[in-house]
């Protein structure tokens, strides 16, 4: 069987995109393949460099199998005339599907023919499905170059497309597929002939060309470790980030001027790592040194060495001139000066946003159980958060948000709990383990900054539609979500604390539209959670949101607590039928207004009006363990909830069986509606079940 290489060529892509793009090729070219019926089996090859995506199919078949298609013709009584013979329509049928009237097939209304389908040759169908993967490669950000229509993440330069060596022929924007690699830009920039995979991968490791990513990983990482009276600073997203900037990687080290270490470390670190992609080295007992390391793709390390020594310099000189002017303003001096900068034309100004983010956190530490200390640190870190957005050194390094105003805090002798929340606001990764006030006090200015931002927004009607989400309230519910699952304790539900966010508006005059950014964030947030948890059913995930109450939505610990019971429930078919009874016929009668209680039903059901053994039973049942299953789901213990809610099973089978709910009297159907009312708030405990499917259903 044939081999299918695809090889494309582009300007060089943004290192975040690489990975992504090649493997996306990959699964979308797999897909196609296999709906196409050329799928021989076996794992494709992906990989890339940030000129080339490169995709392999060791064996695909080399032509589509026959297919044979059963076809309706016309109506028998269209079909023949009334001596039996052939109507002009029959013959028109006949022609198209290319039979002829004795190989018909008849039933008792139609004629039907087997049309027989050649396969295509895997050539032609190629052309057709490698150029369709290669245009539907999404990006973060795309553009248009020369005359082309087509948007993508770089111009696309050349293309390799071969069928065991026969090239596939098609074009995108006038770039022809062919034969024809590149090497290095700059050690190899001949083109080449390809005739397979092997060809290929030689030719480019010949030409300077690394294109397993795996391999440039290991070459940076190998070359790192040899350096001499220290050690390189490595974080793996900057070693990716390295990886993917590079096709033939090599290590430099540098020097830069001794002065600048009087400078914060965060500063040093920070321009290093994040603008230069350089890794700082640090002596033996930890502190950093005067030495860097680069990754280089391309030149002489000698020229390469001095170019990156003059960047960081050039750098660093500017860091330590708004570093030195910073010094001679206090932190309350910055927070003063974000009165002009604007947070959004209909929500404030950075130091109005300052005012709220106080009020905020420190409510959200009082709703966690925080003590008066901890309420005054959560205060304080969200009154600060933002000063140090109009310090010189945020003006000219953006990525230092939060790390400079931690740093400055720290300076002027706040308490660390402080300079830890301010810092680290930006990096919910830093407090993952939430066992120390520090962390208490991040975690909670981070759950005020985005309710601000969130009430802000959404409140003024400025919702994320399709891909456009210019404020970032995708992820601002992301890191809400994930920073409740994070939470070690019961957190309130974000639609309470959305209200003391909404209020604190309203406070400086900016009026929201409260339930619109409710409804707004619970959608955000339903979307978020098939994300976040995607290995939990679709129908399970849709059942344990409880979709018609927002305040459910924004409680992402019971959310998540709920997928996990409901597991419990997966494969048992009998069990959710039962349970999807009383939902329904809930559902039924609000749909209807038919008048039930529904706040309190247990409390007010009326046992006379019931009129039904078996329903004195259920209300018996639910009664006894009411308290303790909200007592369950308040402490997170989902193995009580479900053997409670188990409990239900049978008293709700025999009050079915028994008892019919709608009754014509009023008080007899108000008093069996408000039982069914209390069974289904019980089984939403665990889920909505009547949200969940059953297979043949």
């Amino acid at each position: 069987m044939p081999e299918l290489l695809v090889e494309l060529g582009c300007e060089e892509l943004p290192a975040i995109a690489v990975q992504r793009a090649y493997e996306d090729l990959r699964d979308s070219l797999a897909k196609a393949i296999d709906e196409a019926g050329l799928a021989a089996g076996g794992v494709p090859v992906a990989m890339g460099t940030p000129r080339r995506l490169i995709v392999c199919f060791a064996t695909v078949k080399d032509r589509q199998e026959d297919v044979v298609k059963e076809q309706r013709g016309p109506a028998l009584k269209s079909a023949y005339d009334d001596q039996g013979n052939p109507t002009p329509a029959l013959l028109g049928f006949c022609r198209s599907s290319g039979v002829e009237p004795e190989g018909l097939r008849r039933d008792d209304q139609y004629v039907w023919a087997d049309r027989k389908i050649p396969g295509k040759p895997a050539t032609e169908v190629l052309s057709e499905l490698v150029p369709k993967a290669i245009r539907g490669l999404t990006f973060d950000k795309t553009m248009r170059w020369g005359g082309s229509r087509m948007r993508f993440a770089r111009p696309i330069r050349w293309i390799v497309a071969l069928l065991d060596a026969a090239v596939i022929p098609f074009d995108i924007e006038g770039v022809v597929a062919g034969k024809f690699s590149r090497g290095h830009r700059f050690y190899a920039r001949d083109e080449f002939a390809v005739s397979g995979f092997e060809t290929l991968i030689k030719e480019l490791r010949g030409r300077k060309v690394e294109p397993e990513p795996s391999l440039r990983r290991e070459s940076i990482l190998s070359a790192a470790g040899l350096v001499e009276g220290g050690t390189a600073d490595l974080p793996e997203s900057l070693v990716d980030e390295n990886v993917f900037l590079t096709e033939w990687p090599a290590v430099v080290e540098g020097v830069f001027r001794e002065e600048y270490l009087a400078l914060p470390e965060p500063v040093l670190v920070t321009a290093m790592a994040k603008h230069e992609k350089m890794f700082p080295i640090r002596d033996v007992s930890g502190r950093l040194t005067n030495r860097f390391l680069f990754v280089r793709n391309a030149g002489e390390d000698a020229a390469v060495r001095k170019g990156a020594e003059w960047v960081l310099n050039a750098r660093f000189n500017d860091a330590k001139f708004f570093h030195d002017e910073d010094r001679r303003y206090s932190l309350d001096e910055f927070l003063a000066k974000t009165s002009t900068i604007l947070f959004s034309e209909k929500l404030g100004t950075v130091r109005q946003r300052a005012d709220r983010l106080a009020e905020l956190a420190e409510i959200i530490a009082k709703e966690t159980g925080g003590d008066k200390d901890e309420q005054v640190l959560a205060r304080s870190a969200g009154l600060y958060a933002k000063a140090d957005l109009s310090s010189g050194l945020v003006s000219e390094l953006a990525s230092l948000q939060g790390i400079i105003g931690g740093e400055y805090a720290r300076r002027e002798g706040m308490l660390d709990e402080i300079g830890w929340a301010i810092r680290s606001q930006y990096d919910p990764s830093l407090n993952r383990v939430i066992n120390k006030a520090a962390a208490r006090t991040a975690v909670r200015l981070l759950i005020a900054d985005q309710l601000d931002k969130l009430a802000g927004y959404l409140g003024v009607g400025l919702v994320p539609s399709g891909s456009s989400d210019p404020f970032g309230l995708r992820r601002a519910a992301t890191q809400l979500i994930e920073a409740a699952w994070d939470w070690p304790t019961q957190l309130p539900s974000y639609s309470e604390l959305l209200q003391y966010a909404i209020q604190n508006y309203s406070k400086q005059g900016i009026e929201l539209a409260a339930s619109e950014a409710e409804y707004a964030m619970s959608d955000l947030f339903a979307s978020r959670y098939a994300s976040l948890l995607p290995n939990v059913r679709y129908d399970l995930l849709e059942a344990a949101m409880l979709t018609d109450f927002p305040v459910e939505i924004l409680s992402p610990q019971r959310v998540k607590l709920r997928t996990i019971m409901l597991e419990a429930f997966a494969d048992s078919i009998g069990f959710i039928q039962t349970a999807t009874r009383p939902i329904n016929i809930v559902a039924a009668a609000k749909k209807k207004g038919i008048p039930f209680s529904q706040d309190k039903a247990l409390e007010e059901l009326d046992l006379a009006a019931l009129d039904s053994t078996d329903g004195a039973s259920l209300y018996t049942t639910l009664k006894k363990q009411d308290d303790a299953i909200a007592a369950a789901v308040a402490k997170g213990d989902g193995l009580v909830v479900v053997k409670m809610v188990k409990n239900l099973a049978d008293p709700i089978t025999r009050f079915f069986e028994s008892t019919m709910v709608m009754a014509e009297q009023e008080d007899v159907r108000f008093a069996r509606l408000s039982l069914m009312q209390a069974t289904t708030k019980q089984l939403f405990a665990v889920g909505d079940f009547s949200k969940i499917v059953m297979e043949g259903q």
